[in-house]
C-alpha cells in the first residue's frame, strides 16, 4: 500500500494499551510500529470487502443507515445529538473507505445510486398498477 498516513485518531482511541512505560523510548517505538501496521491492514481489509458488489452494498447501506444523506436535526434537541453522534460515525467510516480506496468508493457510490433508481421505479410501477384508472371506481 502506498498510503503511509499515520494513524488516525479514530485507531488510536480505539487501540489496546501497547505501552505501559511512556518513558521507554523502546515501548514507544514499537507501539508507533505495531499501530501504523493494525492501520495498514485494516485499510487493506477494507479494500478487499469494497472488492466485493456484495460488501460495497453493504457499506453503501450502512453509510445511509448513518444519516449520512440527511439532516440531522429533529425537534427533540436529544434525538438531533443522538442522529448527529450517528453522522459523525458515517462520517468516519465514509472517510476510512475512501482512504482503503477511492475508485472502490466510488463505484459503491454509483451502485447505490443505481439501486435506488431501481426501486423508485418499481415503486412506482406498483403505484401506477394499483391506482384504478379514469373512470374506473373502487368501491
Amino acid at each position: 500500500m502506498a498510503n503511509h498516513r499515520p494513524p488516525s485518531r479514530r485507531h488510536r482511541e480505539s487501540s489496546p494499551a501497547y505501552v505501559r512505560n511512556a518513558a521507554n523510548p523502546r515501548q514507544v517505538k514499537w507501539a508507533e510500529r505495531r499501530e501504523q501496521e493494525r492501520a495498514e491492514s485494516f485499510l487493506a481489509s477494507l479494500a478487499v470487502v469494497l472488492g466485493t458488489v456484495e460488501g460495497r452494498r453493504v457499506f453503501g447501506e450502512l453509510l445511509e443507515r448513518a444519516g449520512l444523506y440527511r439532516t440531522s436535526y429533529d425537534n427533540s434537541g436529544s434525538a438531533t445529538y443522538f442522529n448527529e453522534g450517528r453522522r459523525n460515525f458515517g462520517l468516519e467510516m465514509q472517510a476510512s473507505l475512501i482512504q482503503a480506496g477511492e475508485d472502490l468508493y466510488e463505484q459503491m457510490e454509483r451502485e447505490m445510486r443505481a439501486y435506488r433508481r431501481s426501486l423508485e421505479r418499481e415503486a412506482a410501477a406498483v403505484q401506477q398498477a394499483s391506482t384504478p384508472a379514469d373512470g374506473d371506481k373502487e368501491g
